[in-house]
């Protein structure tokens, strides 16, 4: 009994010294679970808490990255538009040749080449001014039958916006009824991905508000629906609640797929609102009585926080507006007025009237307005971004604290004292000796060790 005591005395002071080695080695107190549950426990929160701390932290880096280099762009494009305004002084004052006008317009030209450059600057290689189409190059000059039209992402900022009065009316009229669902920024609503979808019985409809005017579309019992048949049903049915006007394109809301959705497209901008009848409308992606009007904004958000996000990008279509006070509208009168042309043409379109053509006249000094209008829109795109810009560093400063505060809870609460622990581990060794020199005496050689 007395050795089975010394030898289990002896195993207990192993036990100890061992568990101090490995904390002196590893200067953390819990090796496994069992040494402390609750210290455990603790420590996978502290550490999980720590762990989204750095990620929001690499969010916020990255956010206040983007906006950098979109604040870099802004004053790039704010500077540009400054000197086009100093040429516009200059070319309105009445005393200089037709050389020098057209020496100014040829300046005009590169500047705006310069914006649509600059607009077009890229961040880790996603396009910054692009909304979701990172990958893309949003803004773009392109040749059109009216002459050179700016495109953002594939669409028109300003479908009747400046033309040459030398341009035929017939001309823009057919070149803006061919292009009406190409429009930045127009109602748009589009549906989650398509399958396939069943009308069951009895039929089943949904209502379609448009212009105030509200119209029933229905879905045939029992029928089966893949998508193109989707669409041309929609289109059919859409045509004929809505019959276009002289003037008018062939459909006021246009029906199409993209990419397993179904878009319906309103074509002159107007609002559209979806309304359940007997169809709950969610099954086709659209929100009950969801009433679009401008489009999507197509925000890119940074999480920051546990319940906080950042917008990090502005929109092309923000800082260079849309319609007819877009800004490459002004430009292209600028080149106009500078080439000698003392008027201009652009395309408007009412319900009622359909397509129409006016004429303007072009005036170098009145344009100044128009840029001033398109530099207050720089800046104040740019001072949103700085606003934003200031609330990622005020987060970061917090989340910097955040995780010095966490470091030291975990520190406290996984690491040992290596002082204490130090002093322990001497005093177990002694301990642990003198067990053995104990166990020494004890364990004494009886006649049976001389035995062979």
């Amino acid at each position: 009994m007395m050795i089975q005591n010394t030898i289990s005395n002896i195993n207990n002071n192993l036990v100890k010294l061992s568990k101090l080695q490995a904390q002196a080695s590893s200067q953390k107190k819990i090796e496994v679970p069992s040494d402390d549950p609750v210290a455990a426990v603790k420590s996978l929160k502290l550490t999980s808490y720590k762990a989204n701390i750095q990620q929001y932290q690499e969010n916020a880096e990255a956010a206040n990255s983007w906006m950098s280099y979109s604040d870099s762009a802004l004053s790039q494009i704010g500077d540009i538009l400054a000197t086009i305004r100093e040429e516009t002084v200059e070319a309105a004052n009445g005393t200089l040749t037709e050389d020098d006008l057209e020496k100014i317009g040829t300046e005009i030209t590169e500047l705006k080449n310069s914006i649509i450059e600059v607009a077009n600057t890229s961040y880790a290689g996603r396009s910054i001014f692009a909304g979701y189409q990172t990958d893309e190059t949003p803004f773009a000059e392109i040749a059109t039958t009216i002459g050179n039209q700016v495109t953002y992402n594939g669409q028109y900022l300003s479908l009747g916006g400046v033309a040459a009065a030398s341009v035929a009316d017939s001309d823009l009229i057919s070149f803006y009824t061919d292009n009406m669902d190409e429009i930045s920024g127009q109602a748009e609503l589009s549906s989650a991905t398509f399958g396939e979808f069943t009308a069951a019985s009895p039929e089943l409809d949904f209502s379609v508000t448009l212009g105030g005017v509200s119209k029933t579309i229905s879905l045939a019992d029992g029928t089966d629906y893949d998508i193109d048949a989707m669409v041309d049903s929609l289109q059919s049915q859409l045509d004929a609640a809505f019959p276009a006007s002289s003037g008018q394109p062939d459909s006021l809301i246009k029906v199409s797929q993209d990419e397993g959705k179904i878009v319906l497209t309103v074509q002159d901008g107007s609002s559209i609102a979806i309304n359940s009848g007997t169809l709950d409308v969610s099954c086709l992606g659209f929100a009950d009585g969801q009433n679009s009007s401008t489009g999507d904004t197509q925000k890119i958000k940074y999480r920051v926080g546990s319940d906080s996000w950042v917008t990090v990008n502005a929109e092309g279509s923000d800082i260079v507006g849309e319609g007819e006070d877009c800004l490459f509208n002004t430009l292209a009168k600028l080149e106009l007025a500078l080439s000698g042309e003392t008027q201009y043409k652009s395309v408007s379109y009412d319900a009622t009237a359909g397509v129409t053509v006016e004429t303007h006249d072009l005036d170098l000094s009145s344009l100044l307005d128009d840029l001033d209008e398109d530099i207050n829109r720089v800046l104040s795109v740019r001072a949103d971004l700085g606003a934003r810009t200031g609330y990622v560093q005020k987060t970061q400063t917090r989340l910097e604290d955040n995780e010095l505060t966490y470091t030291e809870i975990l520190s406290q609460n996984d690491e040992v004292d290596l002082a204490e622990v130090s002093v322990n581990l001497s005093s177990a060794q002694a301990s642990y000796q003198a067990a053995l020199a104990a166990g020494a005496k004890v364990i004494q050689n009886s006649l049976l060790d001389y035995l062979t």
